[in-house]
């Protein structure tokens, strides 16, 4: 499931005969300017999946050799396993892009311990980010919940662990990471309040070293680096019993089935079935962590190309001809990868001219005709800098949230969001206080008293802002910030591109000058509250109805906070300035057509803005929230079709998003049967260092139950 905010996006687990140690693989060499962990010693890489890591970039520096492949010979009779080593099976070595749908190398079959009812048997299915999380949260919880028990734990990934399908290491060094590599990190330092031990570790940033996109942002290859190494490291050491055991291929399906243990006693498990033509596994607990729910393709118009929807994806668009008309539906993240591919991707370059950024057109780049319901491109992340501290919520906390939805015919809308406005308009001005004093005519102390001691969305709050606040442009509008073309109607297509070019224009020097405003202290505000509202939804207190009308009003936060880095909505406008960029409008509608000369094309509206535009290929530059059972996965489909996923459903209408029961995160069934033996981990923005980042307690809590933990 999606984080509903969106910078946490508001949302990456005993016998006496053991299996054979692993030979440990020569210590791959460090690349410069990464350093190790601090305090630890060198670590061998013991991924079995040497490729070559691909760069298109030319100015890249040179590609990093992996450590060559661990190959655990299984014939022979087990024997016990040194304390405190490896004990890792690679089940099969596959390149680092799969092919689909060509079955990855069949796994090793390995002989059954002869006391299976003794060894738990975990199976983490999917292992981006989110997976590589939970396994670590496994490794760390295990000699205290198992005591001296066995475990094998199964990692089920066609990609290598860590980095899985979306941050593989091959992908175009274009594509950048959205999050600071600083405010990234993969390792629960001591802030993070769960019941296993703390592992702190660096964050991508300090890893990586080196010089970052716009100073601070990292490629999406880079990252899948960190993720590989991070995997690397925490499964280098695994506690005594364990077994780590990894797949690489796909589970196509996941069934109940018993086995029969020693004194005729039955045993209920899951049956875990791979695309590679190897023998199925049992597991007592299954967690899908497989990411964002790819959708099947729905077919295009008769005549139009249709690409997407999902990520960018480089082999598709380069298939898109030069000059190209391309109707695009989103003007989101999705959307600014995608341009970056077809323009400084096909050799167009940006150059700085008389202050401002020039684009420079190769003249192989189609012309990109883009609209959304908004009409205009996410505003820049702020600057990193802010005036304050952003902190913990001081208004929408957790403890007044919970009092809140136990009010009597309480929901989400009429009782949760006043406190979240609250609590984003009170940094607002906090930060337009202390970064200019002068635009506020109270003292902040007694703003401060009178704003937190009426009730959230009381008219005295408001009455009390414009007190202290006389001018009207320091005021918080929430409602211009969210649909900023609402009401508005234009002449024609020139008027609209002058007035979102202007507005791309005044985004930029807003986000630049974190003391210029209060958009810095909003975001960390959503930031904020969006963890909040994530935990009451993980820990099931937010009804189906509560849920959808969080994503509803959390959709603005996405708008407002997870945006492009400043350099690349520079190069945005830059695009649109050149005329490679067209906007659509607010409220853009896509229809087939067929012209007077008899070509079938599709049509894109605003109700702003007379006309229409028409191009060839239809681009959706977005992530499909279609509901499971159309899913891209054969696995979730075939659940889908036994009943043993739900879609979370607010009356009549279904969210796109699987039912979960707990923060646990079980999946339920159509019967109303909660599967407490299975969890579905859905994908979750990167966890910030130092913030007790829900993200870390989740996984923690769905380590603990799928090692068996009351």
């Amino acid at each position: 499931m999606p984080a509903i905010s969106a910078v946490p996006d508001v949302l990456k687990s005993p016998d006496a005969q053991e299996p054979p140690a692993v030979p440990e693989a020569p210590a791959a060499p460090e690349p410069a300017g990464r350093p190790r962990w601090p305090g630890t010693p060198k670590v061998p890489a013991i991924s079995a999946v040497p490729d070559v890591l691909k760069s298109p970039d030319a100015q890249e520096p040179p590609a990093v050799p992996e450590a060559p492949a661990v190959l655990v010979p299984l014939a022979g009779p087990e024997t016990p396993a040194a304390s405190g080593t490896p004990a890792i099976v690679d089940m099969s070595a596959v390149p680092e892009t799969p092919s689909v749908p060509e079955a990855s190398a069949a796994s090793v079959a390995l002989r059954a311990p002869s006391d299976p009812s003794r060894v738990r048997r975990i199976c983490v299915i999917g292992c981006g980010p989110r997976g590589a999380s939970i396994v670590e949260r496994v490794l760390a919880n295990a000699p205290d919940v198992l005591r001296g028990g066995r475990l094998d734990l199964h990692v089920v990934e066609p990609f290598p662990p860590g980095a899985g399908r979306v941050w593989r290491t091959d992908q175009p060094r274009l594509l950048w990471m959205n999050s600071a590599a600083d405010d990234v990190t993969l390792f629960p330092d001591a802030s993070v309040g769960c019941t296993g031990p703390a592992r702190p570790g660096p964050t991508t940033g300090a890893w990586l070293g080196g010089p970052l996109h716009d100073g601070a942002y990292a490629s999406r290859a880079d990252q899948g680096h960190y993720l590989r190494w991070f995997f690397d490291r925490v499964t280098a050491q695994l506690p005594p019993g364990v077994r780590l055991l990894v797949h690489r291929a796909r589970a196509v399906d996941v069934f109940r089935t018993e086995t029969e243990g020693p004194g005729g006693t039955r045993r209920g498990g899951q049956r875990v079935v791979l695309d590679d033509g190897s023998a199925p596994f049992d597991a007592d607990h299954v967690v899908f962590a497989t990411g964002h729910r790819g959708t099947l393709p729905e077919p295009g118009p008769d005549g139009v190309t249709r690409i997407g929807p999902g990520p960018a994806d480089p082999e598709r668009l380069a298939a898109i001809p030069p000059g190209a008309r391309v109707v695009t539906r989103g003007l989101g993240l999705v959307f600014v990868d995608c341009a970056m591919l077809l323009t400084e991707g096909r050799g167009g370059r940006f150059v700085h001219e008389g202050g401002r950024l020039r684009y420079l057109a190769s003249g192989r780049e189609p012309h990109l005709i883009a609209g959304s319901r908004r009409g205009v491109p996410l505003p820049p992340r702020p600057a990193l800098t802010s005036a304050v501290p952003a902190g913990p919520p001081r208004i929408a906390t957790l403890d007044a949230c919970r009092e809140a939805l136990a009010r009597p015919g309480a929901g989400f809308r009429r009782d949760v969001w006043p406190l979240v406005v609250a609590e984003l308009t009170w940094r607002h001005y906090r930060q337009l206080r202390t970064a200019r004093p002068g635009r506020a005519v109270m003292d902040w102390a007694e703003f401060d008293r009178g704003f937190r001691s009426f009730p959230a969305g009381d008219e005295r709050q408001a009455k009390l802002v414009h007190t202290a606040v006389p001018d009207p442009s320091d005021r918080l509008y929430l409602d211009r910030l969210e649909a900023p073309l609402a009401g508005l109607r234009f002449e024609g297509p020139e008027d609209l591109q002058g007035h979102v070019r202007a507005q791309m224009a005044a985004a930029l020097r807003r986000r630049r000058d974190p003391l210029a405003t209060g958009d810095s202290a909003v975001v960390d505000g959503l930031t904020a509250t969006g963890a909040v509202v994530e935990e009451l939804w993980r820990g099931g207190e937010l009804s189906p109805h509560d849920v959808a009308e969080a994503l509803d009003r959390f959709a603005f936060g996405a708008f407002l906070s997870s945006g492009p880095p400043m350099a690349r909505a520079e190069r945005l406008l830059a695009l649109a300035e050149a005329g490679v960029v067209t906007f659509v409008g607010p409220g853009t509608t896509v229809k087939p057509a067929i012209t007077d000369a008899g070509r079938r094309v599709v049509r894109a509206y605003s109700p702003a803005v007379p006309g229409a535009y028409e191009g060839s290929v239809l681009l959706d530059a977005r992530l499909d929230r279609a509901g499971p059972e159309r899913a891209e996965d054969p696995m979730i489909r075939a659940l889908w079709a036994r009943g043993e996923l739900a879609e979370e459903r607010t009356g009549e209408t279904g969210t796109g998003e699987i039912c979960l029961s707990g923060p646990a995160l079980h999946p339920v069934g159509t019967d109303g049967r909660i599967h407490r033996d299975r969890t579905v981990a859905g994908p979750a923005q990167f966890p910030r260092p130092g913030t007790n980042a829900v993200f870390f307690r989740q996984n923690d809590v769905v380590a603990r139950h799928a090692l068996g933990a009351r």
